[in-house]
């Protein structure tokens, strides 16, 4: 598990860098590109009918290419058992955020994650996750569609 944690972290940090630069300063100008926490944009996508709320911080994760969004979790919510077909790798920025492993959601299988934590789902793997006081803000990234298969209606 280390290691595809050192690795995926590795090739996302790589491709995000490349990426970046042909991106943002692909105008054959060197330039820092940065926002602010007032900067952010936040947004409900059509598939997110439960008050969570996203980011697109750079790329796009409903194409193809590397990505990072963030993602706000209002307080009391949970996201029922679904899989991804790719690692989810999730940085948690504010809060604490929830995670379980397994078909159907159960609040006794959550594992509590506080802000500076760095977690790597496997693609397939079963899980839910849940936001209690205060909500939390965790930040996801990847290569390739974003795309999540609910378990659970």
């Amino acid at each position: 598990m280390k290691k595809v944690l050192v690795a995926a972290t590795a090739v996302v940090i790589v491709l995000a860098a490349v990426t970046l630069a042909r991106t943002w300063a692909g105008q054959n100008k060197k330039e820092i590109v940065g926002l602010t926490p007032e900067q952010v944009r936040w947004f409900a996508p059509s598939y997110y009918k439960d008050g969570r709320q996203r980011a697109q911080l750079f790329g796009d994760s409903t194409k193809d290419g590397t990505w990072v969004d963030r993602v706000k979790i209002p307080a009391g919510m949970r996201v029922l058992a679904h899989t991804h077909p790719h690692d989810e790798l999730v940085t948690v920025i504010e809060g604490t955020w929830y995670l379980g492993v397994g078909e159907r959601f159960d609040p006794a299988k959550l594992k509590g994650y506080r802000a500076g934590s760095f977690i790597v789902i496997p693609a397939g793997v079963a899980h839910f996750v849940a936001a209690k006081e205060g909500g939390a803000i965790v930040q996801l990234s990847g290569t390739g569609k974003f795309g999540t298969d609910y378990l659970e209606k």
